[in-house]
């Protein structure tokens, strides 16, 4: 496996559309600089490290921790960790763990466990586990179990 760790936008927009070993692109970028992630790359995972900050565009897929933060376009997925947020918006998908929080809009999905907590806008549904708590808003549905 090979890691790639990148700062600036310019690093993620350089990188090949595919990689011939699994390659592990880990962002790790000051608080202030926002990274764009529009696509998946074929063999590879994208993880945000370490109050990164990142957009998810397009069907990319993301992983939050350590206090990052992520804002899901366009049917993206989102795993956070660690106290990480999300923003999700239209019809992207979110697991959220660790006491992360997320905001879900527009028809998107989220999973909440470990004390997270989600405000659900717009028909978006939300299936709650482990102490997480929901709001719900405008026609979303919520499952609590546990």
């Amino acid at each position: 496996m090979t890691e790639v760790i990148i700062k600036t936008q310019a690093e993620l927009d350089a990188l090949p559309a595919s990689f011939k070993e699994w390659t592990w692109i880990k962002i790790q970028s000051e608080r202030h600089v926002r990274i764009s992630v529009t696509k998946r790359w074929e063999n590879s995972s994208v993880e945000a490290w370490e109050n990164s900050s990142v957009e998810a565009w397009g069907n990319s897929s993301v992983e939050a921790r350590e206090n990052s933060s992520v804002e899901a376009w366009e049917n993206s997925s989102v795993v956070a960790w660690g106290n990480s947020s999300v923003e999700a918006w239209g019809n992207s998908s979110v697991v959220a763990r660790e006491n992360s929080s997320v905001e879900a809009w527009e028809n998107s999905s989220v999973v909440a466990r470990e004390n997270s907590s989600v405000e659900a806008w717009g028909n978006s549904s939300v299936e709650a586990w482990e102490n997480s708590s929901v709001v719900a808003w405008e026609n979303s549905s919520v499952v609590a179990w546990g």
